[in-house]
């Protein structure tokens, strides 16, 4: 049995998989992956450690939370392609240079990390934001 149908907007659905194109761009998508760095970046401010006391290295004061001001996204050039895949670290800015001895620990202290914990934390969370990010761009540009 064959059933008929009739398409009343033949170009409806063309233009549904073009504006699906303006999607997978790489600024939409680089845009949800920073929006899922926030979230990692929002628990490690949670979770930094804090010091008790201010101090003077080279010129640059650093008071108690002034490696958890100086939390930032970065763009990873290294492990990059351009147009392809874009890289964003959860890092610490050059002047709190001292966070990966916090992190990692040295020779004479133990490591009291706070980066890899707040990944483990939000992964799920992180990931929802970057799915809801990119579901959001294309019910704009779909128009629903």
């Amino acid at each position: 049995m064959v059933k008929a149908f009739q398409v009343e907007n033949p170009t409806s659905l063309t233009d549904a998989i073009r504006a699906l194109e303006d999607v997978a761009t790489e600024s939409v998508l680089r845009r949800a992956t920073v929006a899922g760095a926030r979230v990692i970046l929002q628990e490690a401010k949670l979770r930094v450690p804090v010091g008790g006391h201010s101090w003077e290295r080279d010129g640059h004061k650093h008071y108690p939370g002034f490696l958890r001001d100086n939390l930032l996204i970065a763009y990873d050039h290294e492990n990059s392609v351009k147009a392809r895949l874009a890289t964003y670290l959860v890092t610490w800015s050059r002047d709190a240079y001292y966070g990966r001895f916090l992190e990692h620990g040295t020779s004479q202290a133990a490591a009291r990390p706070f980066l890899r914990p707040a990944y483990d934390a939000t992964l799920s969370s992180a990931a929802a934001t970057v799915k809801r990010t990119i579901e959001d761009q294309i019910r704009e540009v779909t128009g629903g």
